[in-house]
């Protein structure tokens, strides 16, 4: 089971500015960057209104498992919180990668060093926080796909 963890998404621009969304997101690590960046279903997007892009969006190419392909990114478009049943993590000015083919959010290897989490075993998705005491073990939740 790959590690999935909730995460409160607020949007920061737009008509929607403020607006919450409570969901799930795949640690990914293989998805590297220069920035905390979450991909995010135009489905979430929408909900933000963030699609279809605004002038705020600019195009981009990334190197994806499948080839290359053309995203809109919005930049510190939100902030991000990982939450659990008993911790938060700091909140994080994160851009928001709007993607017509993912179903579910995907943090990036930045984004994820960046709310302190660390992978303890991806196989059946146990994690932890960094500032969690070293026996401690979370677990993975459920996808819920946009």
């Amino acid at each position: 089971m790959p590690v999935r963890v909730r995460t409160k998404i607020k949007c920061l621009k737009g008509a929607k500015a403020g607006k919450t969304i409570e969901t799930h997101a795949l640690l990914n690590t293989g998805y590297t960057g220069s920035s905390a960046e979450i991909i995010v279903p135009t489905k979430l997007a929408e909900n933000l209104n963030l699609w279809p892009p605004t002038a705020e969006a600019t195009e981009s190419t990334y190197d994806t498992a499948g080839g290359p392909a053309r995203f809109h990114v919005v930049r510190g478009a939100a902030s991000l919180q990982v939450v659990d049943e008993d911790a938060v993590s700091r909140e994080l000015t994160v851009d928001l990668v709007l993607s017509p083919i993912e179903r579910e959010a995907l943090l990036s290897d930045f984004a994820i060093g960046e709310a302190e989490i660390i992978i303890l075993n991806a196989y059946v998705g146990y994690w932890r926080f960094s500032f969690d005491k070293p026996d401690k073990v979370r677990q993975s939740v459920i996808a819920r796909l946009w």
